[in-house]
């Protein structure tokens, strides 16, 4: 089950290392990769849309060096291969045109500020990934144990009326 891939890009490795930890419960599934920059995140994507993976979440920093969050999410916006990939922008003191941007240009899916709630994050993240199941049209009942079941209601319900 390893075609379905997390993606978390931050310069600090401390915040990668919690990420990691954060979202180790879906690494029975999911697989999670960090990367310390845009670029290597980008060549990453790049390799596995190759190779037909699913990449269900990104998790970005927004203040990174040579590339910021909203610059980098802003350019996979407009590539159709990832237009079910669901964006996560971080940040650790956000301006309020950070916020607009991450919103109005890299189309973020959820904003967290640093430091951020660990269970939050993990719920939010599940949701997400559950939405990009259904999104694609993957056969959810055999992943049916490791999404949000609240979610899945919601789905299933908007399919029936």
């Amino acid at each position: 089950m390893e075609k379905f891939h997390i993606i978390c890009v931050d310069d600090q490795p401390e915040i990668l290392f919690q990420l990691a930890h954060d979202l180790s419960e879906l690494a029975s599934w999911v697989k999670i990769k960090i990367c310390p920059d845009a670029q290597s995140a980008q060549e990453y994507l790049e390799r596995l849309d190759q190779e037909g993976g699913y990449i269900c979440v990104i998790l970005s920093d927004q203040n990174m060096p040579i590339q910021s969050g909203v610059d980098w999410l802003q350019n996979l916006v407009t590539d159709r291969r990832f237009r079910h990939t669901k964006k996560v922008m971080l940040s650790q003191n956000p301006s309020q045109q950070a916020l607009i941007d991450a919103i109005n240009l890299a189309q973020v899916d959820r904003f967290f500020i640093k430091p951020w709630d660990s269970d939050e994050l993990l719920h939010e993240v599940r949701v997400l990934l559950t939405e990009y199941i259904f999104d694609k049209g993957i056969d959810y009942e055999p992943l049916q144990q490791h999404l949000d079941a609240d979610t899945v209601l919601k789905f299933l319900r908007s399919v029936t009326s």
